[in-house]
């Protein structure tokens, strides 16, 4: 992360300092590194992928905690098929103004909860997270687009547009993920694991941000071998 963190801010100031005399760039560089560090950490934090996040399960990064949740949240290998369909209906009507009583209502108060934005044990920073897309006004459009079941297991691959204002004008997102599921006994949410892309799909939309990831991703495309 650190690597990432540096090679966005340098990235960001040779772009922004590239017609300057050198006399210019030597008296400018390390205050806009300064500058450009404080911008990066509060797009990150405002988008709410605080680093600190990833450490709320006992100090554990996310690979590590899914792993871990896997043993510690078996579910119910009996899943209603309406406790799945409510779950669904929640999804694909994201940024209703019930989003957050109805995040209260379907999770369970202990569980294990990462949607790549946020990491968390507990069932009042979902409600908050959830509710937080109505209270900023963002319009997300989730399409489910294949339900698949194994035992305790479901999992969900859909297609998402959001649109959301990260600094000044309006933007669009269009991605696409599988969400890991296990409910327990009463029907509750105990696991929920998000799998998609947040650079293509959210980050790189940002204004700034956006061009420096893009720029940071065409250093690790492979060449196309074919002929």
């Amino acid at each position: 992360m650190g690597l990432v963190f540096s090679l966005m801010r340098e990235a960001v100031v040779k772009r922004s300092i590239k017609d300057f005399t050198r006399f210019s760039r030597n008296q400018f560089y390390p205050a806009a590194m300064r500058t450009v560090s404080l911008i990066i950490v509060v797009s990150v934090t405002f988008a709410g992928c605080a680093s600190g996040q990833r450490s709320v399960i006992a100090g554990l990064s996310y690979p590590t905690a899914y792993q871990q949740a896997l043993v510690e949240y078996p579910g119910d290998e009996n899943v209603d098929p309406s406790v799945i369909k409510n779950f669904v209906d929640f999804l694909s009507n994201l940024g209703a103004a019930d989003t957050g009583s109805r995040a209260a209502e379907l999770y369970s108060p202990k569980l294990y909860f990462s949607d790549a934005l946020m990491l968390t044990s507990r069932r009042s920073k979902v409600v908050e997270h959830f509710q937080g897309l109505v209270d900023n006004g963002a319009s997300v459009e989730v399409t489910i687009l294949r339900i698949l079941v194994e035992q305790a297991d479901v999992y969900l691959v859909w297609a998402m547009t959001a649109e959301f204002r990260p600094i000044n004008q309006p933007v669009t997102s269009k991605t696409i993920g599988i969400t890991h599921l296990r409910f327990d006994r009463g029907g509750q949410v105990i696991l929920h694991q998000d799998f998609w892309d947040t650079g293509l799909g959210f980050y790189q939309q940002i204004p700034v941000l956006g061009r420096v990831i893009k720029g940071i991703n065409s250093r690790f495309v492979a060449e196309d071998s074919i002929q």
